[in-house]
C-alpha cells in the first residue's frame, strides 16, 4: 500500500496545522483568511491559501478543499501531496493555487455548511432577487428535519421511504437535494445572499487570476458515488442526462465565472464515493437536528458527529490511496488540458 494513506488527519485542526507545515517545508508563503466567527471551543476557523508558480501565469488551477466542512480532511490529505509534486515540477508559465478549509466554520465544527447554515453549493445564484422555489424538498422538509430526532426518526424515515416509493431514488436524489431557499433550518439551503465563504473565495479567485488566459478548479468532495471512485463532474458541460448531479446548480466552482479570462474556466468537482446514499443522508439529517435542536456535548451528540465524521471519509488504507491517486491523476490531466488549450490559442 502506497505511503499516500499517511498524508490524512484526524480533525479540521490537525490538517491545517500539517497543511501549513508542509507549505513552510517548501518555501511557500501562505495567505491566511481569518473568518469573522469564531467559536472559542474550538479551532481557529481560517482559510489557507498556497500558490506554487510563477505570478502572475497564464494557466491558474485551483485545488479546493472543505467547502462542506465535514468533507475537509479527505480534500486536505489530498492536497499534500500536491505541495511536494508541484514544488518540484509545473508546466511552463503555470500555477497550482491550493484553497485549505473554504468553508472554514463549518470545516472547525465538523458539520457540513456554514456559520448561518448556508450551504456553500447552493449559494452562487445568478441572483438572490429571484430566487426559485423547490417544491418537491418543501414537500419533504418535515420528514428530512424532524423537531424530535430519536423520538420520530422511525417515522420521518417511513416518510422518506413512502416518498421514493412513489416518485422514486432519482427524483429523491435530483429534484429534492438540488437545494432549495425556503428553509433556512433545513438541508442544502443555499441562502438568501452571498455567504462569507462565497464572498472570501471569490476575492481568493480574482487576486490570483491576474494576467490569467484561462482558469481552472477542482474542487474535493466525498459521500456520492461507489466506494473509493472519484467521479470527475464536468460542470463547465452539460451534464449526461440521469447524472445525480443533473440538476445541481449554484455550485462554488462557479466563481471561476467571475473573474476575467478569455478561455472558457474548466470546472470540476472530484466526487468521492464513501458510503450508501441512505447512510449519507441520514449522517446529514442527524447533523441539521443536532445543530438546531441538539446539544453536541452529550453522548447523542457525539455519536452524531462521530457517525458523520465516519459516513464521509472511509478510514481505510485503500481507500485513503484511491483518493490521493485520483486527484493526482485529476490535478495533471487538468493541467494537460489546459496546456493543449494554450498551444490552440496560439496557433
Amino acid at each position: 500500500m502506497s505511503e499516500s494513506i499517511n498524508y490524512f488527519s484526524a480533525t479540521y485542526e490537525i490538517a491545517r496545522k500539517r497543511f501549513l507545515s508542509a507549505a513552510n517545508a517548501a518555501g511557500l508563503p501562505v495567505q491566511t483568511f481569518v473568518h469573522p466567527v469564531q467559536d472559542p471551543l474550538l479551532a481557529e476557523a481560517a482559510v489557507d491559501v498556497v500558490r506554487i508558480g510563477p505570478k502572475p501565469a497564464a494557466k491558474v488551477l485551483f485545488v479546493t478543499s472543505g467547502v462542506h466542512g465535514t468533507e475537509l480532511t479527505a480534500g486536505s490529505g489530498a492536497q499534500l501531496p500536491l505541495i511536494e509534486i508541484f514544488t518540484k515540477e509545473l508546466p511552463e508559465d503555470t500555477a497550482v493555487v491550493l484553497v485549505h478549509a473554504v468553508n472554514p466554520v463549518g470545516c472547525a465544527r465538523l458539520t457540513r455548511t456554514d456559520e448561518n447554515n448556508v450551504d456553500p453549493n447552493r449559494n452562487l445564484p445568478k441572483s438572490f432577487a429571484t430566487l426559485p422555489e423547490n417544491t418537491e424538498y418543501n414537500s419533504l422538509h418535515a420528514a428530512l428535519c424532524p423537531v424530535d430526532w430519536e423520538g420520530s426518526q422511525a417515522a420521518s424515515d417511513q416518510a422518506i421511504a413512502d416518498y421514493v416509493a412513489r416518485k422514486g431514488d432519482q427524483t429523491l436524489i435530483q429534484d429534492v437535494l438540488r437545494g432549495q431557499h425556503s428553509h433556512p433550518d433545513g438541508l442544502f439551503f443555499g441562502g438568501l445572499e452571498e455567504s462569507w465563504t462565497v464572498r472570501n473565495l471569490t476575492k481568493i479567485v480574482k487576486e490570483h487570476s491576474e494576467d490569467a488566459s484561462q482558469l481552472a478548479i477542482v474542487d474535493i468532495h466525498t459521500g456520492v458515488g461507489p466506494y473509493g471512485f472519484g467521479e470527475v463532474m464536468r460542470m463547465d458541460r452539460p451534464a449526461i442526462a440521469g447524472a445525480e448531479w443533473e440538476k445541481i446548480g449554484n455550485l462554488v466552482c462557479d466563481v471561476l465565472d467571475l473573474a476575467e479570462a478569455p478561455l472558457p474556466p474548466i470546472k470540476i468537482i472530484l466526487e468521492f464515493g464513501t458510503y450508501t446514499f441512505d447512510r449519507v443522508l441520514t449522517a446529514l439529517r442527524a447533523d441539521n437536528w443536532l445543530r438546531h435542536h441538539g446539544d453536541v456535548h452529550t453522548p447523542l451528540g457525539r455519536r452524531i458527529k462521530a457517525d458523520l465524521r465516519d459516513a464521509l471519509f472511509a478510514d481505510d488504507p485503500k481507500w485513503l490511496d484511491d483518493v490521493v491517486r485520483q486527484t493526482v491523476a485529476c490535478c495533471h490531466a487538468t493541467l494537460a488540458e489546459m496546456q493543449q488549450n494554450a498551444e490552440v490559442k496560439k496557433a
